[in-house]
C-alpha cells in the first residue's frame, strides 16, 4: 500500500488573487517563495470562496459546507450540531493533527475539540496584538487565556514591543480600527513569525508520530490592520500602486448598502493616495507572508518532508482594498473578494482553470488520506484536478452567499465566465456583463436589452437555492417575477 501523504493548508486571511505573483496579474507585489511553490505544482485559475466573510469561509473548509447549511452565516454564530468536521475525520483516518493562528472557524468549540492533536489557535475575532502593542487602536484580543502570542514575545525577550505610524479613516465614528501600522520590533516580534514558528514546532512534533500528518497553518494577514515592520513597511511604494480600474465607481447603479460601507470606513476624502498607502503596506505584509511560507517549506525540507508533503496555499477571501471605493469585504459579491488564490505543491504540475470552491478543500484533503466525508457536501475533491488526472470537472458557474457583516442583508451570486447575477432580497438586483465590463462597473440588471439573460441567470439562481435548500428562496421564489 502506498504511503499516505502529508497535507500542510496554508490560509492568509483577506489575500487578493493579484497579491500572488504566480497568477501574472501584479508586477508590484513580490511573493517568490509561493511562486516556487506553484512552478513545482500547480494553480487554480477560478478558485472561488462560496462567502466572502472570515468564520463562514473557514467554517465551510471545516465542513464542506455552504454557510447556510453548516450554519455559520457571519463572525459569531456556530456551526450546526453534529455536522461532520475535517479535523476529526483526518483523525479517524490515522493523522496527527495540528493547527497554528487565527482560528475564528467556531466562537465555541475549540481546535481539540474539532479533532486537532496540536496547536496554539487565536480564539474569537483573534487580533493577538491587541492589549499586547501600547499604541494599538484596535482592540480585538483573543477570547483564550493565555495569549499564546504574548506568551511567545515574552519567552523570546520581546517584551514592549510597539507599533507607530496608524492608518485610520476620518469617520469619527469609527476611530477603533486602524488600516496599518508599522511594526516597531524585528522579524521574529510579528504576529506573522509567530505562526511560521508554531507551525514548524508542530511539523517537529509531527515527524515524532508514527503516522502521517495534518496540519492547518492560518495567517492573520493581510487582513487590516497590516501591521508589518521593516523592510516591508517600506518596501513598496505608494505612489507606484496604479489606481484601480473600479475606484471611478459613484455607484449610483449600486445598492445603497455599498454607498454606506463606503462611508462608514471613512476613506473617500483622502483619495485614491489613501489607498495607495493602505495597499503599499497590505502588499509589504502578503510579502513578509510569503517569506513566513518560505521558512515553513524549509524547514519541511530540512525534516526530510517536502517530497512527502501536498502543500496548499490559499485564503478565505480577498479585499476590495480600493475598488468600487471600497475596502475589506462585506455585503458586495464583487470578484476582488470572492476569487482567491489557490496553489498545491506536491500533487500534479499542470495548471487547472476549473471553477473550483474553497469548500472542497474539506473532501479534497480527506481524499488525500484515502477516505470520504461521512455525510454529503457541497462539492467534490478536486484532487483529481490537482494531479492532472481529470482536466476538468464540468462545473459552469459559482453560486456564492452573504449573510451579515456590520449589517444584515441575505444576498446570493451565481456567476460563470460571462455573466453574474446578484440578488439583494431588499435592495435592487445586479447583473454585469463580465466579458465587457469585467470590474463590474455597469449594473444591467434593468435594462431591456438584458432581460432574456437576466431571466436565464435567475433560473441558474433558482436552481442552486432548490438543490441546496436554501432559506432564501423563499422570498426568492415568490417575488423574482417582479424582482
Amino acid at each position: 500500500m502506498p504511503k499516505l501523504k502529508n497535507v500542510l493548508l496554508i490560509l492568509s486571511d483577506q489575500q487578493r488573487l493579484d497579491t500572488v505573483g504566480a497568477y501574472g496579474l501584479n508586477d508590484i507585489c513580490k511573493t517568490p517563495n509561493i511562486d516556487r511553490l506553484a512552478e513545482e505544482g500547480m494553480k487554480f485559475t477560478n478558485a472561488y470562496t462560496s462567502s466572502a466573510i472570515c468564520a463562514p469561509s473557514r467554517a465551510s473548509v471545516m465542513t464542506g459546507l455552504y454557510a447556510h447549511k453548516h450554519g455559520v452565516i457571519d463572525n459569531f454564530t456556530d456551526i450546526k450540531e453534529g455536522t461532520p468536521l475535517l479535523g476529526q475525520c483526518m483523525h479517524d483516518a490515522g493523522y496527527f493533527c495540528g493547527y497554528a493562528g487565527k482560528w475564528h472557524v467556531s466562537p465555541s468549540m475549540t481546535p481539540e475539540e474539532c479533532g486537532f492533536d496540536d496547536g496554539k489557535p487565536f480564539m474569537g475575532y483573534a487580533f493577538p496584538g491587541s492589549g499586547v502593542f501600547p499604541h494599538l487602536i484596535f482592540n480585538q484580543p483573543p477570547d483564550n487565556t493565555p495569549n499564546y502570542y504574548e506568551e511567545y514575545l515574552r519567552e523570546n525577550g520581546f517584551e514592549n514591543i510597539d507599533v507607530s505610524n496608524g492608518f485610520l479613516g476620518d469617520n469619527p465614528n469609527l476611530q477603533i480600527q486602524e488600516m496599518f501600522c508599522k511594526h516597531e520590533g524585528p522579524i521574529e516580534s510579528t504576529i506573522e513569525y509567530f505562526v511560521a514558528h508554531e507551525t514548524n514546532r508542530i511539523i517537529d512534533e509531527a515527524k515524532n508520530q508514527d503516522k502521517p500528518f495534518f496540519i492547518w497553518a492560518n495567517f492573520w494577514g493581510p487582513h487590516s490592520p497590516s501591521i508589518v515592520p521593516e523592510p516591508y513597511y517600506s518596501m513598496y511604494d505608494p505612489a507606484g500602486i496604479p489606481e484601480h480600474p473600479s475606484y471611478c465607481d459613484d455607484m449610483s447603479d449600486k445598492p445603497y448598502g455599498y454607498q454606506l460601507s463606503e462611508k462608514m470606513w471613512g476613506l473617500g476624502n483622502y483619495g485614491w493616495k489613501g489607498f495607495q498607502e493602505i495597499a503599499a503596506r497590505y502588499y509589504g505584509h502578503c510579502t513578509m507572508i510569503d517569506d513566513m511560507v518560505g521558512m515553513i517549506v524549509q524547514k519541511l525540507k530540512d525534516e526530510g518532508l517536502y517530497d512527502d508533503t501536498i502543500i496548499i496555499y490559499s485564503a478565505d477571501h480577498g479585499d476590495c482594498l480600493g475598488a468600487h471605493r471600497l475596502i475589506e469585504k462585506g455585503a458586495f459579491t464583487f470578484d476582488e473578494i470572492y476569487h482567491i488564490p489557490m496553489v498545491v505543491k506536491g500533487a500534479g504540475t499542470k495548471d487547472n482553470d476549473s471553477f473550483v470552491y474553497l469548500q472542497e478543500m474539506m473532501p479534497t484533503i480527506l481524499d488525500v488520506a484515502g477516505v470520504k466525508p461521512p455525510k454529503p457536501v457541497d462539492g467534490d475533491s478536486i484532487l483529481p484536478l490537482m494531479n492532472g488526472e481529470k482536466e476538468s470537472n464540468g462545473r459552469t458557474e459559482i453560486y456564492g452567499e452573504y449573510h451579515n457583516h456590520f449589517y444584515v442583508a441575505r444576498q446570493r451570486m451565481v456567476r460563470d465566465h460571462d455573466y453574474q447575477l446578484t440578488f439583494n432580497e431588499s435592495e435592487r438586483g445586479e447583473l454585469y456583463d463580465l466579458k465587457k465590463d469585467p470590474y463590474q462597473l455597469h449594473n444591467v440588471c434593468y435594462d431591456p436589452e438584458y432581460a432574456d439573460i437576466k431571466k436565464a441567470y435567475m433560473d441558474k439562481m433558482s436552481g442552486y437555492m432548490k438543490a441546496t435548500n436554501d432559506p432564501a428562496g423563499t422570498w426568492f421564489h415568490r417575488i423574482k417575477d417582479f424582482y
